[in-house]
């Protein structure tokens, strides 16, 4: 879905910026803080960021000497966009599941905090048998798409049944927050 949505906007970089901010409404960001994230050249992000203004989806202001932008919440399309990042947000969450299965045996995956906007203390969480050298280009993978340091916990069925049990805080924070699952169903551990 992402290389269908840089041929119809036709720049990487603008789908860079527009899944970034759309996933990230109330937040703002400078010029320099994006180039980090999206890992693009600072023209091209000053050229982006100039084609959202004019379009109306960004606004920005200046704050201690910096350019902040954020979304213009009375965008006239920011619903639409919002919907049509969201879809494609779809497909890569199918995408990272068939990644993840082959990174061992996984019986429970999914996404929360960042990805959620919960006050989750992990973006990703996983139960099972993992291979960690498989796991670990996943996850870069996924940070490099997302523009941002993953936060995720991998641990065996047995010490999450285990913690499930005690009554462990995070574990009971990660069955209380907002989440997207991935692989299995908490309701089978």
């Amino acid at each position: 879905m992402k290389n269908q949505l840089e041929r119809v906007f036709s720049s990487k970089t603008r789908v860079k910026l527009m899944t970034l901010f759309l996933r990230n409404v109330d937040q703002p960001f400078y010029v320099r803080e994006l180039t980090r994230k999206l890992k693009e050249r600072i023209n091209s992000i000053r050229r982006e960021l100039d084609n959202l203004s004019k379009m109306g989806l960004l606004i920005n202001q200046r704050k201690n000497f910096k350019r902040y932008y954020r979304v213009n919440k009375d965008f006239y399309l920011l619903k639409e966009f919002g919907a049509l990042f969201l879809k494609g947000a779809a497909t890569s969450k199918e995408r990272l599941a068939d990644r993840l299965k082959k990174a061992g045996p996984i019986k429970y995956a999914c996404l929360s905090g960042s990805f959620t906007k919960s006050p989750a203390r992990v973006d990703l969480f996983v139960v099972g048998e993992v291979n960690r050298s498989k796991l670990n280009p996943i996850i870069k993978d996924l940070e490099k798409e997302q523009g941002q340091e993953i936060n995720y916990t991998v641990m065996p069925e047995s010490e999450f049944t285990y913690r499930k049990e005690l009554g462990d805080r995070f574990i009971t924070s990660v069955i209380g927050n907002e989440k997207i699952e991935l692989l299995g169903s908490l309701d089978k551990l």
